[in-house]
């Protein structure tokens, strides 16, 4: 205790602390990445992402005084769950899953019904005018992005900070979406990301912080996500505690499977019993939502 009073470096010296190599950085060179390089670092960061689990995270939702304790899980490809607790007396507060076929959404203080659909019927169905948030949008708010190839990127564009803006183009049955994807210049890792509907409406947005970097499996990661999709009346934080990625030992099998709860009916969100009565058009009345493509003289305008 005397030496380490004074200063001593004795301990130091009899026990050296390790020190690690910094993360690694994606673009080291001076010149600009090309579109090329910055779509693949983040793909292969992504595909390095088997499966996580994080049972110690916790939710904040807006109009909620005390965050959620939450167990999130993901595995390849759309399996993915997410459920909440306020305490551990009052039981379970929500349920959002996907699994290969459907994805469902149940709150406990909302209406008696638990939503589900196909993820092929999703896709067709005039439900996004009303819930326009592909179920893979929460899966990307998390990191896990891939530059599909069937979809038309533009960029890189540098930003005034630095960083590295690339607009993408993506057609779906509902209309042609375009998303906003703001890359950290050094490490390659999404900081932002904005969806915006057919008619150039901003519906979801995905902004990362806390990144960190996981040695054992090379791949980063942001500890907390802020979340925010059009309608609700604020931003939910996601904060992952202590994810673990990769795990050898397969989940349970009942894990990703769509659960029932009692007292809740479960309602096809793409039938007319959900849609009619809320005066969504059934697809013989829906207008045409191809999309023209945006003009692309301007990157940082094209949203605009």
């Amino acid at each position: 205790m005397c030496l380490c009073l004074t200063g001593c470096n004795l301990l130091q010296k009899l026990f050296p602390v390790r020190k690690e190599d910094p993360p690694p950085q994606a673009f080291t060179n001076a010149k600009q990445p090309t579109l090329e390089e910055i779509t693949s670092t983040i793909n292969r960061n992504s595909q390095n992402i088997r499966n996580v689990i994080a049972p110690n995270a916790t939710i904040y939702i807006p109009g909620t005084i005390l965050p959620l304790q939450s167990r999130i899980t993901f595995e390849r490809p759309k399996r993915m769950r997410i459920q909440g607790y306020a305490t551990s007396l009052s039981g379970q507060e929500f349920d959002f899953g996907s699994n290969d076929t459907f994805f469902w959404i149940w709150t406990k203080r909302g209406p008696n019904e638990m939503w589900y659909c196909r993820h092929d019927l999703y896709q067709m169905s005039p439900i996004r005018s009303v819930i326009p948030i592909d179920p893979d949008w929460l899966i990307e708010s998390l990191g896990i992005v891939e530059f599909k190839p069937t979809d038309q990127h533009l960029g890189p564009a540098r930003m005034a900070d630095g960083n590295w803006e690339i607009i993408s183009y993506c057609q779906t049955p509902s209309g042609q979406y375009i998303k906003r994807t703001v890359i950290d210049s050094k490490i390659g890792w999404i900081k932002r990301q904005e969806l915006y509907s057919p008619q150039r409406e901003l519906v979801a947005s995905a902004e990362a912080d806390d990144v960190r970097y996981d040695r054992e499996n090379y791949i980063y990661y942001a500890k907390q996500i802020t979340v925010h999709c059009q309608g609700m009346d604020g931003k939910m934080t996601i904060d992952l505690g202590s994810p673990k990625f990769n795990s050898p030992v397969p989940f349970d099998s009942g894990m990703f499977l769509m659960p029932t709860f009692e007292g809740y009916r479960a309602l096809d969100l793409s039938s007319p019993e959900f849609l009619q009565p809320r005066g969504v058009m059934m697809p013989a009345q829906m207008p045409n939502m191809t999309g023209a493509p945006v003009p692309e003289a301007n990157i940082q305008t094209i949203i605009r």
